[in-house]
């Protein structure tokens, strides 16, 4: 609906302008006549480039759609970013016939006006529409955590009607009577109980929509609730032969962009080598041992941003690692990565996948968190979901925890589109300079 409503937008915004133009200020019909097929082809493709923008930054998802500050200045700014598309587009690429001044400056005005309005109002309205009243069986730690995720974003169209025990059927019969529900999310497995199959089948035969509680968690979160799936999970979940297509494109992708990247470093290198070189002392590349896929050891490639160990003490340095204004240049840019991409060639990484651990932390972690050695059945990535998701995360057990169900999502749902996706909305956090 979002999509749509924007598409029109942009094109009612084109047609106002027109109008304004060439019968309010101008008064000359026949130009407006000439003028629409001139406008349409170049702006009809600034629009496509513009809905792709929307889409990285988040306008299109619904868990953002709150009439708060920060939803606003992201709209202002991502527009910002679509106005200088457009400004490129007619001036730096002298294609089509028209080079519009006025046009575009009345278009971009008339857009964000109405896009302003209309998501604020679209807004207001998703938090009071299309209300799903579900009921949750069983009171885990994950219900409670979905209800408040889905109290805090009503926008989402969901409403906790009751949290009962799987085998409270009398209250559930009540709040049926009181049509307060058209979901069921159990916390059991349907199959595990014939009692319960029972009693949710009797609910179905009534239109009443029943979901397993990971199914449904997921859904909502974009995450894998680690601690309610079981190894069968894993069975029925994640399959590899079927991902035969999807695994050579990725890597013909992986080829092809760590080459073309390749050749940019290759180019930046001397400076960045220089820089390092002047700097601080010691060696230009850092080398670490990595944890790759089926947990293969690799060794990564970066350059170095940090004044550690021997060459500290070298540089009379007390402390183990100290940055330099250089250092903080490399990771703020993220330069410190495009070694990567040899990792990449060699195939021991990918450009979308899990951040690769050390050795060490792999294995303790390993022993703390159930099945957290599953994010490595796939290659690691420089980007991911769980990066994307929480670029800032640390190394505490929560936020351990967070990033391996972000994971897990990945490796369950990935696909050319979600790589896609990840790649445009990491772009977007690398040009706000957000993450680490």
């Amino acid at each position: 609906m979002l999509v749509i409503s924007d598409i029109m937008i942009f094109y009612i915004a084109v047609g106002f302008t027109l109008l304004v133009r060439y019968i309010v200020i101008e008064r000359d019909s026949s130009t407006l006549l000439n003028s629409v097929p001139l406008h349409l082809i170049p702006f009809s493709i600034i629009f496509a480039l513009w809905l792709v923008v929307f889409w990285a930054a988040g306008l299109y998802d619904l868990s953002k759609l709150k009439n708060e500050e920060l939803f606003y200045k992201n709209l202002i700014i991502t527009f910002g970013v679509n106005a200088a598309i457009a400004v490129s587009f007619f001036y730096f690429i002298p294609y089509f016939i028209i080079t519009p001044k006025i046009n575009l400056f009345i278009d971009l005005a008339l857009t964000v006006a109405i896009l302003y309005f209309w998501r604020q109002y679209f807004n207001k309205w998703a938090t009071k529409a299309f209300k799903i009243g579900i009921v949750f069986l069983g009171a885990s730690p994950e219900i409670m955590e979905l209800k408040e995720f889905l109290s805090n974003n009503p926008q989402l169209g969901y409403q906790t009607a009751g949290i009962l025990a799987p085998d409270n059927a009398i209250e559930l019969e009540n709040l049926w009577q009181d049509k307060k529900f058209s979901l069921i999310v159990s916390a059991e497995q349907f199959d595990h109980s014939k009692k319960l199959s029972y009693l949710l089948f009797k609910y179905f035969k009534k239109g009443v929509t029943i979901n397993d509680l990971d199914k449904f968690y997921e859904t909502m979160t974009n995450r894998v609730p680690i601690s309610i799936i079981q190894e069968a999970w894993f069975l029925e979940n994640i399959g590899q032969s079927t991902r035969g297509f999807y695994e050579t494109t990725k890597r013909i992708f992986d080829i092809v962009g760590s080459v073309i990247i390749g050749v940019i470093t290759l180019f930046i290198s001397p400076f960045v080598i220089l820089a390092i070189e002047i700097s601080y002392p010691g060696a230009v590349f850092y080398r670490q041992q990595r944890v790759g896929k089926n947990g293969q050891i690799f060794t990564l490639i970066k350059f170095r941003s940090l004044i550690s160990g021997s060459s500290a003490r070298e540089a009379g340095i007390l402390y183990e690692e100290k940055s330099t204004l250089v250092g903080k240049f490399l990771r703020k840019t993220h330069l410190d990565e495009l070694p990567q991409v040899w990792n990449i060639l060699l195939g021991q990484m990918s450009f979308i996948g899990p951040r690769p651990e050390k050795p060490e932390l792999v294995k303790k972690l390993s022993e703390e968190i159930t099945f957290y050695e599953m994010r490595f059945l796939i290659k690691p990535g420089i980007a991911g979901w769980a990066q994307l998701h929480n670029p800032k995360a640390g190394p505490t057990f929560k936020e351990t925890l967070e990033k391996l169900q972000y994971d897990l999502y990945y490796v369950k749902n990935r696909s050319i589109f979600l790589d896609f996706s990840i790649i445009l909305k990491t772009t977007r956090i690398l040009l706000s300079g957000a993450g680490k």
